[in-house]
């Protein structure tokens, strides 16, 4: 039943997803502005975090803001490009999740990451986790980071 209802969540975030995306127009050249991509970051459900999802062609683009810590997490056939805009945030990148669950098809979040390397991302720095790689932003109390997220299929 929790499988089913967190299915649910996760569908029901894709589709809010591609109904944001339908809004720019794919397929076509397209501009935005600061101001515009931030009236497009909506507030996800579990309150950890917004984003904007500006494009699903050939993978998955979006902006998202953090003002909290988020979960462990590993993707079985997405690749996360992530480059920070703003803000400043640990990550930890590898080791193994603790206290891990599926949320949906090769989906799995968890209550941390034991082991693997933690750094400091700042504006303007880079990080790959590639398909099945544990990971965890964390921010700490009072910040905020904001950055670009180019998933690709593994």
């Amino acid at each position: 039943m929790k499988k089913r209802i967190a299915s649910a969540v996760v569908l029901s975030a894709l589709l809010c997803g591609a109904v944001q995306a339908q809004a720019l127009k794919p397929g076509e050249p397209q501009y935005l502005s600061n101001d515009e991509i931030t009236k497009l970051l909506k507030a996800d459900p579990s309150g950890m975090y917004s984003k904007a999802i500006l494009s699903r062609e050939g993978g998955l683009v979006m902006i998202t803001t953090r003002d909290k810590s988020g979960e462990g997490e590993s993707h079985a056939t997405w690749n996360d490009f992530i480059i920070v805009q703003e803000g400043e945030a640990r990550f930890t990148l590898g080791g193994t999740l603790t206290g891990s669950r599926e949320v949906g098809p090769g989906e799995v979040r968890s209550s941390g990451v034991t082991g693997g390397r933690t750094v400091t991302l700042r504006t303007g720095d880079y990080i790959f986790a590639p398909a099945g790689t544990a990971h965890r932003m964390e921010v700490a109390a009072g910040g905020k980071v904001r950055y670009i997220v180019f998933k690709t299929r593994k």
